[in-house]
Parts: structure tokens; sequence; C-alpha cells
């Protein structure tokens, strides 16, 4: 069988009979593979530790009829701190979800993993607004698949945002103005302070985002505007995606 060497990241996985794992991979070189990782499941394994979530190895796969076959895995990162509480687990989640209903199989993406990572180390680091971390993944991967939403300016009239209150409709794309911010009828309220916080999310450097610190109203706000555009671009709720409202909710 071909083999091929990839940079990995633990999408999801599964059990397979008593000892094997089928993972679902977002790989740098190759798009997002299924394989697997035979006798993963025994505790000795070598295979064990590179099949746990989120987990980022260098892999060596064997190209097979229906799975691919993880042959050999070095650990990069494991992340084990995602896995240590169930908020942590639950937004790392999200983001796998988010990646694997967005990259299609077999497409290579070397930008989508680059976010990943990325957004996965800060999430590791980010004690105080971790959702800052999770809605500047959901930007960068809309804009990476040409989904970005327009916050510069109004999608009906064109007119930059101004100060008064200001509306954003998912079916339309973007911001509403003052003006026009009920005339969608997917319509839901955007202050500045969020719209604001959005253009960073988008723009500034990821180690600058740890210091972004949205106010709980406007935090509200971003996560209900992202929610529905990314369910009205991709036509599917992301799996993981209600727990994440539940856990914010009791926040």
């Amino acid at each position: 069988m071909p083999l091929y060497k990839v940079h990995a990241i633990v999408l999801r996985r599964t059990s397979l009979g008593e000892t094997d794992r089928i993972l679902r991979l977002l790989t740098r070189e190759a798009g997002k593979v299924d394989a697997v990782a035979k006798g993963a499941r025994r505790g000795h394994s070598r295979l064990s530790g590179a099949t746990e979530l989120f987990t980022h190895s260098r892999m060596l796969l064997a190209t097979g009829r229906t799975l691919d076959i993880v042959s050999q895995a070095e650990i990069r990162e494991s992340f084990p701190g995602l896995r240590e509480s169930l908020p942590d687990l639950a937004r790392a989640t999200y983001l796998c979800d988010l990646v694997d209903r967005m990259v299609e199989e077999r497409e290579p993406n070397p930008e989508a993993f680059d976010l990943l990572l990325s957004a996965l180390y800060l999430l590791q680091r980010a004690a105080e607004h971790p959702d800052v971390i999770v809605h500047a993944f959901e930007l960068r991967l809309l804009a990476e698949r040409g989904y970005r939403p327009q916050l510069d300016r109004c999608v009906r009239c064109g007119a930059p945002p101004g100060r008064g209150r200001l509306g954003f409709s998912p079916s339309l794309g973007g911001l509403l103005c003052a003006e026009h911010r009920w005339t969608a009828d997917d319509s839901m309220p955007l202050r500045l302070e969020a719209l604001r916080a959005m253009e960073r999310m988008q723009g500034d450097e990821p180690s600058d985002l740890l210091q972004l610190a949205p106010s709980p109203v406007a935090a509200r706000e971003i996560a209900r505007c992202l929610r529905w555009h990314i369910r009205f671009r991709i036509e599917h709720d992301v799996r993981s995606a209600d727990l994440l409202d539940i856990i914010r909710a009791g926040a």
C-alpha cells in the first residue's frame, strides 16, 4: 500500500472492534482523511496517545481501500488542558466539528489546518475570555471558505456603521446600519462594541486576541450573530454548538 506523511489533528474518533479506533483527521497535506489506528485502544499501544482528541501528530499513513491506516505517529502537541474540563472540551470539540463541516474530504487546505492548530494553542492559554478565540476562529475560517461577513459597511446601502444602533443579518451576509437595521426578516441587534470586537477578531495578530475582553452583552451578540451566520451559510447546525450555547448561558 502506498505510504504518505502528513501533519494531522484528530477531529473525531470512534471505537472499532475491541482494540482499534477510527479517526477523522484534518491533515495539512491531504485535507480531511479517515484512517484506522489498529490496536490503539490497547494501553501499551504506541499509537494510543496520538489518537486522543485534538492531538497534533506527524503521521505516516498507508492508503487503504475505504480507510487509510495509521502506520506511525509522532506526537507534536497533545493539548491535555483542553480535555480537563467540560467548557474547554466543548469549545475545542466545536472548533473541530466546524472544520469537519466546512472542509471537504481529500481537499488539501493548509490554511484551515494552520487556523485550527493556532486556535487550539491559543484556547489552551485563554483563561479569561476563551470565546474570543472561538469567534476569531469562526470568522477566519468563514473568510477562508469565502463566507466572510461584511462588517465595514451596511449590506443594504453601503454606508459605514456610524454610532447609532446597528443590526446584523445572516441571510444578507453582514452589517445593517441604524437606518436599515430592521429591514431584514432575520435582523438581530449588534452594538458598536460588538462590531469593533469582531473587526479585531478578523484582523488582529492571534496572540493579541488574548487581551480582547468584550462585555457580556457584546459577547452574547457576537455569539448569536456568528451562530446564525454559520448556520445560514453551510445550511446545517454544527453538532456541538448547542452544548456550547448551554455552557455560555451558565457562565
